[in-house]
C-alpha cells in the first residue's frame, strides 16, 4: 500500500552551510518543491528511469501525519527492531542507527510527534550531534510480516519526559512496500535480560578489515539513509540474497538498486546530495558495521547485476563496528521471492521450493475486462486462502529484459495440503504492461517463472497443534473493484476447508457498473448454502461511495469484527478510517494493495 507525502517536508530547518554543497539549491528551487509532490532530485531520477508518470499516479495518497485511525502507533509501539537515519549537519555525513528495543521503546505521543528511547540506541554517541531541528527519518519494519512503515522529520525540542531521549515531529508517512524483504523471526532477548549489551565496544575506523570484508559479503539486507538540504532525511532497506552486496575495496562497496514502485527517494536524495549512511546487522550475532561516506548512482552500470537497471556506489569515509551488540537474534524463515539470482556467488537454496517453472493451463473469461489464468506447477505448493504469487516474465514488448507481477491467487480448493494448480484473476488496466500483455497475447502451454508465494491477507489459519485450519468467529470481507480476489479466495477457502458453520461472515464489495461484477452468480449461491454469510454489492454509478453511516448499518458486532479491505489506495484508507471511527479495533483492520 503506498500512501505517501512530501509537500510540508520543506519545513525542515535548512543548514545553508550544507546547502552550498547541494548543488546550490535556490530559493526559487525550494519554492518550486513546495508545490510539487517530489523535489528536483527526485524528478531527476524518475527522468532517468522512465517512471514519472508512475510516480505521479503515486503521490496521490501522500500523507504528512501518522495515522492512528489506521493503527500506525499501534505498529510502531509493537516494533522491537527499526533503523533511524540522522544527519550530522556540522560535519556533513548521515548515519543509519539500527534500534534494538522492547515493545514500547518507539512511541507515537500524537499523529505528528515519535519519542524514541535511549534504551534502543546501540551507539549513544548520535546524540551528540542530534539537537532541535537536526533531520531524522524513522524505518519501522516487521521482518516477519514483510511491512515497513517511512516516518521522515526532524528532532523537536522537549517531548516525553520519560525514558524516551528523541523527539521526532513527524513530516512525511510513508508505507513501503514489502518487496525484497527477507523474512525473519525475532528471537528476542530472554526474560530481565537488557536488549542492549552495554558491554560491547565500538571500534572506528575508515577502511574495511578482512574480517569487516567477510561480514559484508555474507549480509541479505542493507539500511540506508539520505539527505535532501531543505526536503529532510529518509531512511530505507534493501534486501537480496547473500552477495548482492560487493566490496571493491577497503573503502569502497556497491550494490543493485533492483526495480521498485518508481518513486525513487533515495537515489533522488542522492541526484541532490552525495551524502550517504549505510548500516548492515548480522542478525545471528547481533554485531553491526555503521558507515557513513558518499553515494552516488550508476544508472549506465556494465549490467552485472541480474534484474537490476543501476547501481549505487559507496565510498566510506568512516565506520563503526560493534559486536553482538544487541542481545535479540533472529531466524531466517525465508528470502523474498523477489530477490534476483546473485551471480557467481555460489549461493544456492537448496531447501527453496522455487524457483518453479509455471506453465499457463487454461484461460476463463470473467467479464469484459478480467480474466483467470491457471498455471501448473511440477511441485506441489501449501498456502493459503488470499495469499499471492509472483511471476517473472521475459522479454515483454515495451518491458525491460524482466518483469516481476505480483496476484492473489484467487482459488484454493486444496491449498492448505499443497496444490499444482494456480489461479490469478487479472483485471486490464490504463497502461498496465503485463496485465495487458497477457490479456492480449496470453496463450495456452506459456511458461513463465513462479519466484514464490506469500501475503497476510489472510483470514485463514492453520492451528499448530492440531493442523487443522481455524478461521475468526466474525468476518468482514470488504473490497473495490479487482480488490476482490484476496476476499473471494477466502470465501472459497472456508468452503473447501468446511469452516463455514464457524463464522458469522459479511461480505461488502463495490463496483463501478454492475457489469463488472465478478463472480456474482457464486457467491449469491454460497449466501444462500452458508447458515451465516450477507453478501452486499453496491453499484457506485447508482448508489454512490459508500458512507460511514451506511457502512455502520451494514457491519454488526464492529468490535469483534476481523475486518480484511482491499481495494484502491483512497478506498482502503477511508474504509480503515470508518471502520475504527464504527467501533472496530484498528489491530484488526487489514489491508494490502499491489501498487508497487
Amino acid at each position: 500500500m503506498i500512501d505517501n507525502n512530501r509537500s510540508s517536508a520543506a519545513k525542515i530547518p535548512i543548514n545553508l552551510k550544507t546547502m552550498k554543497h547541494a548543488n546550490k539549491l535556490t530559493e526559487d528551487t525550494r519554492g518550486f518543491m513546495s508545490d510539487s509532490s517530489y523535489h528536483p532530485g527526485e524528478l531527476a531520477a524518475q527522468d532517468k528511469a522512465g517512471t514519472r508518470g508512475v510516480a505521479a499516479e503515486l503521490a496521490v495518497g501522500k500523507h504528512s501525519a501518522l495515522s492512528f485511525a489506521s493503527g500506525h502507533d499501534v505498529f510502531l509501539a509493537a516494533q522491537s527492531f527499526a533503523a533511524l537515519a540522522s544527519v550530522d549537519l556540522k560535519n556533513e555525513s548521515v548515519w543509519v542507527t539500527p534500534l534494538f528495543g522492547q515493545s514500547g521503546d518507539l512511541a507515537a505521543i500524537s499523529e505528528k510527534e515519535i519519542a524514541i528511547s535511549r534504551d534502543c540506541i546501540p551507539n549513544l554517541d548520535m546524540l551528540n550531534f542530534i539537537e532541535p531541528g537536526t533531520p531524522l527519518s524513522l524505518l519501522g519494519i516487521d521482518l516477519n510480516r514483510r511491512i515497513r512503515h517511512r516516518i521522515n522529520g526532524y528532532t523537536i525540542a522537549g517531548g516525553d519526559n520519560g525514558k524516551h531521549s528523541v523527539s521526532l515531529q513527524v513530516t512525511e508517512y510513508t508505507p513501503n512496500c514489502p518487496k525484497y524483504i527477507n523474512r525473519r523471526d525475532i528471537i528476542p532477548a530472554s526474560d530481565g535480560t537488557p536488549s542492549l549489551n552495554k558491554n560491547a565496544r565500538a571500534e572506528t575506523r575508515t577502511r574495511l578489515t578482512e574480517d569487516d570484508q567477510t561480514f559484508v559479503r555474507k549480509m541479505d539486507t542493507l539500511w540506508i539513509g539520505t539527505y535532501a538540504p531543505g526536503i529532510g532525511a529518509d531512511c530505507n532497506h534493501r534486501g537480496g540474497k547473500p552477495g548482492f552486496i560487493r566490496v571493491i575495496s577497503p573503502s569502497t562497496i556497491e550494490w543493485p538498486e533492483y526495480r521498485g514502485n518508481g518513486t525513487f527517494f533515495t537515489s533522488g536524495n542522492l541526484e541532490s546530495y552525495d551524502r550517504a549512511g549505510v548500516t548492515l546487522v548480522d542478525f545471528e550475532s547481533g554485531s553491526i558495521i555503521q558507515m557513513t561516506g558518499r553515494a552516488t548512482v550508476d544508472w549506465e552500470h556494465d549490467g552485472c547485476y541480474e534484474g537490476a537497471s543501476r547501481k549505487i556506489v559507496f565510498h566510506i569515509t568512516n565506520l563503526v563496528r560493534m559486536n553482538e551488540i544487541t542481545n535479540h537474534r533472529w531466524k531466517r524463515l525465508d528470502y523474498s521471492p523477489y530477490n534476483p539470482v546473485v551471480s557467481g556467488t555460489g549461493n544456492v537454496d537448496t531447501e527453496s521450493e522455487y524457483p518453479q517453472v509455471a506453465t499457463l493451463a487454461k484461460i476463463v473469461d470473467e467479464t469484459e475486462n478480467v480474466k483467470t489464468f491457471r498455471f501448473v506447477i511440477p511441485r506441489r505448493i501449501a498456502f493459503l486462502p488470499g495469499q499471492y504469487a509472483t511471476f517473472e516474465f521475459n522479454n515483454i514488448p515495451g518491458g525491460e529484459a524482466i518483469e516481476v507481477r505480483t496476484w492473489t491467487l484467487s482459488e484454493t480448493p486444496n491449498s492448505i495440503n499443497g496444490d499444482n494448480t494456480l489461479d490469478i484473476t487479472v483485471k486490464r488496466m490504463p497502461n498496465g504492461l503485463v496485465t495487458n500483455w497477457l490479456h492480449d497475447y496470453a496463450e495456452v502451454g506459456m511458461e513463465v517463472k513462479l519466484l514464490g508465494i506469500q501475503g497476510e491477507m489472510t483470514a485463514v489459519s492453520v492451528d499448530e497443534n492440531t493442523q487443522k485450519p481455524t478461521v475468526p468467529k466474525h468476518l468482514l470481507l470488504l473490497s473495490a473493484g479487482i480488490g476482490i480476489t484476496p476476499n473471494l479466495a477466502m470465501i472459497r477457502g472456508i468452503g473447501a476447508f468446511s469452516l463455514q458453520d464457524q463464522t458469522d461472515i459479511t461480505m461488502i464489495h463495490i463496483e463501478r457498473y454492475e457489469k463488472d461484477l465478478i463472480s456474482q452468480s457464486e457467491l449469491l449461491r454460497r449466501s444462500k448454502q452458508y447458515p451465516h454469510f450477507q453478501y452486499i454489492h453496491v453499484i457506485s454509478s447508482k448508489e454512490g461511495r459508500l458512507t460511514k453511516g451506511a457502512l455502520k448499518k451494514m457491519v454488526p458486532n464492529t468490535a469483534s469484527q476481523q475486518a480484511y479491505v482491499c481495494g484502491p489506495t483512497q478506498f482502503m484508507r477511508d474504509m480503515t478510517e470508518y471502520l475504527v471511527s464504527i467501533g472496530v479495533p484498528a489491530g484488526q483492520v487489514h489491508t494490502e494493495s499491489f501498487e508497487f
